[in-house]
C-alpha cells in the first residue's frame, strides 16, 4: 500500500492552529504510565525533542527497539533518536501516514503530528494485545 501523501499545513493555516492541550496532556499522561518515569519538565515539544524520551516508551512497548539511546546534546544524534523512534514505531505496525516527521519535533515545526503519533502508537499498542494503559482514558 502506497503511503498517503501528507497535506502541506498552508491547508490548515498556521502551522500550529491544531494544537490541542487536552490530547497532548493524554499523551503525556499515557508514556508516563507506560514508562513509569515522570514526563520531562518544561514545554511539551521542548521534552520530547531529544527522543529519549520516546524511545523510552517504544522500549516499554517493544522492548529493545531501540537498542541504543543517545544522550549526548549534539543534533545528529539527537535526530537519530528521533529517527529510530520513528523506525521503531512502524515496526511495531503504526502506519507510516501517521508518523511525523523528523523536523516536525527537532525544529519544532508542529506539535500536532507529533501528539497524532503518540496516539497512534497508542491505539497501535492496544491492538498488539499491550495490556497496560489506554491512552485517552
Amino acid at each position: 500500500m502506497a503511503d498517503r501523501p501528507r497535506l502541506p499545513f498552508s491547508v490548515f493555516g498556521k502551522k500550529d492552529d491544531k494544537r490541542d492541550p487536552q490530547l497532548e496532556q493524554q499523551a503525556r499522561d499515557w508514556m508516563e504510565a507506560v514508562t513509569g518515569e515522570p514526563f520531562p519538565a518544561g514545554d511539551y515539544i521542548e521534552a520530547l525533542k531529544d527522543g529519549v524520551y520516546l524511545c523510552k516508551v517504544i522500549n516499554k512497548l517493544q522492548p529493545g527497539s531501540v537498542p541504543k539511546i543517545n544522550t549526548v546534546k549534539m543534533g545528529f544524534m539527537l535526530m537519530e533518536n528521533i529517527n529510530n523512534f520513528l523506525d521503531a514505531c512502524a515496526r511495531y505496525g503504526v502506519p507510516k501516514a501517521d508518523l511525523f516527521q523528523t523536523t516536525e519535533l527537532y525544529e519544532a515545526e508542529s506539535t500536532h503530528p507529533v501528539t497524532a503519533t503518540i496516539h497512534a502508537l497508542g491505539r497501535q499498542a492496544y491492538k498488539n494485545g499491550y495490556d497496560g494503559p489506554v491512552i485517552g482514558q
